[in-house]
């Protein structure tokens, strides 16, 4: 399930949803917001003057809150994706907004997706930007995610790109799906992306909701 933004998102399956009934949860139970009013940045030259051509002292202070400008619409972005390189592999994907409750995606997940109930939760984050590190230091990081992953039934959480630590994550779950059997543990990897920063999202929206 872990996607690697730069590269994979560009061979996704059309999207699609198993059934009737499916669809519906989804669209019923997860949303994401969209802005009612778009905002247009202003800046404030030498002389005081701002770019929509009236002095800085006319415009007020007063931060703009959220919550008047966003509203919620049921998601248009659910289906199947396939990651190129790994065979038959296919994850699942949904677009969803930041307050959608943890209680719809975890059933989305477990009834749905059908994802076993994970024993533990295994947390990878760090910054985004790619790093230098030792072979055998890499190998080890891998060896042993993988590990605490298959022998406590974990989850693995990470932020869903192909940088920094979150591509360490992908490249040992990619090496310990083509380097094992079907009769072997499933790893399940979850990652959670922003939307804006995923390539060719475009093509990850449902065709019969746009």
């Amino acid at each position: 399930m872990f996607c690697r933004i730069s590269e994979l998102l560009s061979r996704v399956y059309t999207p699609v949803c198993s059934s009737a009934t499916f669809g519906q949860y989804v669209r019923s139970s997860c949303c994401w917001a969209v802005t009612h009013v778009w905002i247009t940045w202003i800046t404030v030259d030498r002389e005081g003057i701002c770019k929509c051509g009236h002095p800085k002292i006319q415009h007020c202070d007063e931060a703009i809150k959220p919550e008047d400008y966003m509203g919620e619409v049921p998601t248009d972005a659910f289906g199947d994706i396939s990651f190129g390189g790994l065979g038959q592999k296919t994850g699942k994907y949904v677009r969803v907004s930041s307050d959608t409750s943890c209680e719809s995606l975890y059933q989305l997940m477990t009834e749905h997706w059908k994802l076993r109930s994970p024993n533990l939760l295994i947390s990878v984050t760090g910054g985004a930007k790619n790093f230098y590190i030792k072979t055998h230091l890499k190998d080890k990081f891998r060896r042993g995610l993988i590990k605490v992953a298959q022998t406590t039934g974990a989850w693995i959480l990470t932020g869903g790109t192909h940088a920094g630590v979150m591509k360490h994550v992908g490249m040992a779950v990619r090496d310990y799906t083509l380097s094992s059997g079907l009769m072997e543990g499933q790893i399940v990897v979850i990652g959670v992306a922003p939307w804006g920063v995923i390539h060719n999202r475009h093509a990850l929206v449902h065709p019969e909701v746009r």
